[in-house]
């Protein structure tokens, strides 16, 4: 049986380093931090007070097999151009918006008792955020991702609900309604492609949070698809697709060293029924299964750079073993050269589970992020 991470359990390490900054104290920008970091307080109220304008945009050297003679090669690649705009004309509505891509954009409207609607091209609430699913511990390709798309965001609607909001327990919850996931049966369900019109999907995400230092998040969706030619409606395929994410942040511990760890796992596993594709002496019902997870330690203590280490897996389909299923490790070092300009040097080991590719990736991202 191939040996797969229990996602919320293991570690091993991966990459960052940062120059610290006065205005950072250390700390890197995160991607997320970008996306959800507030208008600036101004005294002389404007419209600046209403828009917000951040982005973030890289340039990646990568060296494709290092060190394999006869098949190493140089490539240029982009992985975020991204440019995020949020108005907030008032407190009961936000505007949130990638308008290079139009990756997203979603309106966002608050409600009484707690709740909060949005509609529009949603970040999917699957998992602790929608960027950077890091199944299998790396990106992938930058317009799909291993197991789930890069950045999920799909047409739909949201409810949101806080629940709890205490000084140490925070309790939310969203439900969703988006475009579900679609494809013809017989084959492997690809999930990287998004979702499809007359499909609907119908999802769950619920946050749990212990002050600012614990954060678990469980996430569930389900939708049925491509309902064959010719066969009834009992005979269309289904997908449950559920995950965990667990963060253990900076400082959870204050005492030297475990202070300045971060730990980062989850792990999302789709359920599938297809009985055209699956041997029914493998199962009767025509269920099978893609998994994806991964575990990461960050170690931020060093005075000019973050360390970090990620593991995980990926399992394509689990009635069959081939290249498509894999153990990576991405290892990688981060720092900063400004208060907007980073530089990351990042090691990337994919293995294979049979028919080893030449496929190691050895890259030098440079970032420019407001």
């Amino acid at each position: 049986m191939r040996p797969t991470l229990p996602a919320l359990l293991s570690l091993l390490l991966v990459t960052f380093l940062v120059l610290p900054s006065a205005a950072q104290e250390g700390e890197e920008i995160g991607f997320d931090d970008v996306v959800e970091e507030a208008p600036m307080e101004n005294a002389f109220p404007s419209w600046t007070d209403k828009v917000h304008l951040s982005g973030r945009f890289d340039l990646n050297m990568e060296v494709f097999a290092p060190g394999k003679e006869g098949i190493q090669a140089n490539r240029f690649r982009n992985y975020h151009k991204f440019m995020f705009l949020k108005v907030t004309p008032d407190d009961r509505f936000t505007l949130d918006a990638e308008i290079i891509d139009l990756s997203y954009y979603e309106l966002r409207t608050q409600l009484p008792w707690d709740l909060a609607f949005t509609a529009g091209k949603l970040w999917v609430p699957f998992g602790a955020t929608p960027f950077h699913h890091y199944y299998g511990a790396a990106q992938g390709d930058p317009f799909t991702g291993l197991l789930l798309p890069n950045v999920w965001s799909e047409f739909g609607a949201s409810v949101y609900k806080n629940w709890v909001n205490g000084n140490k327990i925070s309790l939310d919850t969203d439900v969703y309604v988006i475009r579900g996931f679609d494809g013809p049966r017989g084959q492997v369900l690809n999930l990287n492609n998004g979702g499809s019109d007359n499909v609907f999907a119908y999802g769950s995400r619920a946050h749990l949070g212990y002050g600012t230092k614990i954060g678990l998040w469980g996430s569930v969706l389900y939708n049925q698809f491509a309902d064959m030619e010719g066969a009834g409606d009992d005979e269309e395929g289904q997908l449950l697709l559920w995950g965990v994410d667990l963060l253990l942040d900076y400082g959870l511990l204050d005492v030297p060293f475990l202070k300045d760890l971060r730990f980062r796992g989850a792990f999302a596993r789709a359920e599938i029924q297809d009985k055209v594709l699956v041997d029914p002496d493998f199962n009767s019902e025509g269920w099978y299964f893609r998994y994806g997870d991964y575990a990461e330690l960050t170690y931020r203590g060093l005075k000019y750079v973050h360390v970090r280490g990620r593991y995980g897996t990926i399992i394509n389909f689990d009635d069959t073993v081939s290249n498509k299923d894999s153990h990576n490790w991405d290892l990688a070092l981060l720092t900063r050269l400004g208060p907007n300009l980073s530089l990351m040097f990042q090691y990337q080991l994919n293995m294979e589970e049979v028919d080893e590719l030449d496929n190691d990736l050895f890259r030098t991202m440079m970032v420019f992020e407001f």
